[in-house]
């Protein structure tokens, strides 16, 4: 098997650092983005300094703008944003063409061979895309390198403490992973962690140790893929043509931990609409929705729901997720990350008919212009009103 060499670049306290890019003057600042400019917004990113000052995740603007007056608070400009993740993908781009965007701030790059073309190491490879990133365009970024996409995942988050750059080389891997707890791993999710506890798997070294069959049986084919992909063996590949997915998910950790009910509807709605809008994209529609809740601690809370028809709707399945949220947020916890994932998908001609009922899909076609509204002129200029 060829062994594959994967970067995943993450742009840091992104829409903090957007703003830093366009005015100068708040580098070195605790400066807070907001939803709106008023005082019903809440804070959604958070500068350094701002968390040094104790600036919680989700706070709403009324509270920090009486308790923390030091603090610079803006209000969120999507399309902005959108358009600095075009230009940091674009430069991107220019250090390889195996590019696979993941979300507004995250991408996997395929480096393997390129050491060769470069004559250098992959590691200063990385240390020269992040260089360049910050040079062109002043946007910091962490670098993950590793041989799989779940291992450069986990070595982006590690790079957030190492200075930006992180390398899990194959030789080091359960040395350096062994001890994570198997909840923390991408792909494993509430129900396996809880099995696999019940066998007395609790980190990567535990699972990892595990012979192939027992790993099939317990978590079928995706558990030994996951295997694999732990142990340096790329089973997903960097794909700038992906194919339609069988599930679409958009989730992505806070900066810092909220208990904000408010905030977690605010950052569901968002994943909503991206997943919606990549499920439009692909001409698809879904039965069913998941939306997931992960605590502090990593413990997942998650409940999901069928349709009775298909559909692509922001209105129809935000309606759905946010009963859903309502239904499985504790005030007593305190939240990492929020997410919804579409399911049971059917695209164009795959949607089946029923002879009795009416039951054709419903394709929200106001959507499906706005979201061409959004990429000609930029996420957020056209809304809907209410």
């Amino acid at each position: 098997m060829q062994q594959h060499i994967i970067a995943l670049i993450d742009c840091d306290c992104f829409y903090v650092s957007c703003e830093r890019k366009d005015n100068i003057s708040l580098q070195g600042k605790p400066v807070c983005v907001m939803t709106s400019n008023s005082d019903k917004g809440i804070i959604v990113s958070r500068s350094k300094e701002a968390k040094a000052l104790g600036i919680k995740m989700g706070a709403p603007y009324f509270q920090v703008k009486h308790t923390h007056k030091n603090a610079i608070c803006v209000p969120a400009r999507l399309e902005r944003y959108a358009q600095i993740s075009n230009m940091v993908m674009e430069v991107i781009k220019t250090f390889s063409p195996d590019v696979e965007v993941v979300s507004v701030d995250e991408a996997y790059v395929d480096l393997t061979g390129l050491n060769k073309v470069y004559k250098t190491s992959y590691t200063q490879i990385i240390q020269n895309i992040r260089q360049c990133i910050w040079d062109k365009l002043q946007i910091p970024v962490s670098i993950g390198l590793s041989c799989s996409k779940t291992l450069s995942k986990l070595a982006s988050d590690m790079a957030k403490n190492t200075g930006g750059i992180f390398v899990i080389r194959p030789d080091k891997i359960q040395e350096i992973i062994g001890d994570i707890k198997i909840e923390q791993i991408c792909g494993i999710g509430h129900k396996n962690s809880l099995n696999l506890n019940y066998y007395g798997v609790f980190t990567v070294n535990d699972f990892l140790n595990k012979d192939n069959v027992w790993i099939k049986k317990v978590l079928g084919i995706n558990g030994f893929n996951l295997k694999q992909e732990l142990l340096g063996n790329a089973t997903s590949l960097v794909n700038k043509n992906p194919v339609a997915p069988q599930s679409v998910q958009d989730t992505k950790s806070f900066e810092d931990f909220t208990d904000s009910l408010e905030f977690l509807q605010h950052s569901l709605n968002t994943h909503v609409h991206a997943s919606c809008k990549k499920l439009r994209q692909w001409n698809g529609f879904c039965g069913g929705i998941e939306v997931m809740l992960r605590t502090k601690d990593f413990k997942i809370l998650s409940i999901g729901t069928r349709f009775e028809k298909l559909t692509n709707s922001d209105f129809d399945i935000t309606t759905s997720a946010q009963k859903l949220l309502q239904t499985i947020y504790r005030p007593n916890l305190v939240y990492r990350s929020v997410g919804i994932t579409l399911k049971h998908l059917c695209y164009g001609k795959q949607v089946q008919q029923s002879l009795f009922e009416q039951t054709t899909p419903y394709d929200d076609k106001l959507l499906r212009v706005l979201d061409e509204l959004d990429n000609k002129f930029g996420q957020g200029k056209v809304k809907i009103g209410m």
